[in-house]
């Protein structure tokens, strides 16, 4: 029997996609149209690579992730490829993961526009038993309760060249399958609702067209 989180995640992802459809469906066709970019203008299919931040609370504590992705860009719109992530700034709770990542960039020749994406993927987590020193004090040590997760999220996406994008945006994890009884989590007790919830996120990406 599906739980709750899983029904939630399952809704999430489908309406993601139904908005990506509807966005594609009726965009007009941009292979075109000139890029507008800030500082300066190809193969339907690319490579990309990028990095990103994001912020959230783990039990009303402030904690950073910073990750990197890389994948296959076609049309110069719809990107496809894979995330690896780590929280290691909360004091004592670390998380990793890895991903596969959809985005799809709405009207993406205008200067300021619209992106959308779909992380799904799966990770695990590690407490300790005392607070950290600092940042790197067991930098990346992530390896402990296992998890899954679904991140739908929407960002504000500016060129700053015609390969190049900067953007800002929102997006809403649902963690689950974390077991309360794995020993690497007995300090802390976090929780699929701990690492559950909204984030603020900020990345950059540049294109090899």
């Amino acid at each position: 029997m599906k739980t709750c989180k899983q029904v939630l995640a399952q809704k999430l992802a489908s309406w993601l996609f139904l908005t990506a459809f509807l966005m594609i469906s009726v965009s007009n066709p941009c292979s075109a149209q000139e890029t507008v970019s800030m500082f300066d203008t190809g193969s339907d299919i690319g490579f990309v690579w990028g990095i990103e931040m994001k912020t959230s609370a783990i039990q009303h504590v402030p904690g950073t992730q910073y990750g990197m992705f890389a994948g296959a860009v076609f049309h110069h719109t719809v990107m496809v490829g894979l995330t690896a992530a780590a929280n290691v700034t909360h004091p004592s709770v670390n998380y990793g993961y890895t991903a596969l990542t959809i985005q799809y960039s709405h009207q993406q020749h205008r200067l300021v526009h619209l992106n959308c994406q779909l992380t799904l993927g799966n990770g695990s987590t590690k407490d300790y038993e005392n607070e950290k020193s600092s940042v790197f004090d067991n930098f990346g040590n992530v390896s402990g309760a296992n998890f899954y997760l679904v991140e739908p999220g929407m960002n504000v996406e500016v060129n700053l060249g015609r390969k190049t994008r900067l953007w800002l945006g929102a997006g809403y994890r649902l963690v689950y399958g974390i077991n309360p009884d794995n020993a690497h989590v007995s300090k802390s007790h976090v929780s699929d609702r701990d690492l559950s919830g909204l984030n603020a996120n900020i990345g950059i990406r540049f294109g090899l067209f």
